[in-house]
């Protein structure tokens, strides 16, 4: 190989690392990065607590925002008036980005089994469909959804205004 072949066969690799070099640059400034357990292993959706990764502004009911980083808590009872919009907000986490939340229900149920999903009412957000609900008894007047996204954060704000009065009961959030 002459000096003249040699030359441009050493220009073009350094083209191409340098090529390489700076795409690699791009993506590792402009990616978030988030830690997980090993290769290709996912954590599903999180109100608060995902491993090693603690949040405490999972829900907020009209003003007042709720540690709900366990599995199973309680808060405080909140009022939700007759006739009075208020606003229910989950901040959702998913280690792979919000655009794999497919489905999002608010259960009200007098059970404290965590497990039991009322028949009765609840709200649900299922992407690519949007809000749907179950309101045998006629408590809702009205509910709305309204979502944002942040990062790998899913904001779902649900403004329910209650028609009729309920005795205390439990939510549970699934997703």
């Amino acid at each position: 190989m002459n000096s003249k072949e040699m030359n441009k066969t050493i220009l073009k690799i350094s083209s191409a690392a340098i090529f390489l070099i700076l795409i690699s640059s791009y993506v590792g400034t402009t990616s978030n990065a988030y830690a997980v357990w090993g290769h290709g292993i996912t954590h599903g959706p999180s109100l608060g607590h995902v491993y090693d990764y603690t949040y405490t502004d999972g829900l907020k009911i009209d003003s007042r925002t709720f540690d709900i980083s366990k599995f199973s808590q309680s808060i405080p009872t909140q009022t939700l008036y007759v006739n009075v919009p208020s606003t229910i907000t989950l901040k959702i986490f998913h280690t792979d980005g919000v655009q794999y939340l497919q489905h999002v229900a608010i259960y009200i149920t007098n059970s404290n089994d965590p497990t039991v999903y009322s028949s009765g009412e609840w709200i649900a957000y299922d992407k690519g469909v949007g809000l749907t609900t179950n309101d045998p008894n006629k408590l809702f007047k009205s509910v709305t959804v309204s979502t944002s996204a942040q990062g790998h954060f899913l904001y779902l704000t649900f403004k329910i205004t209650p028609q009729a009065s309920m005795d205390t009961s439990n939510i549970i959030v699934k997703s």
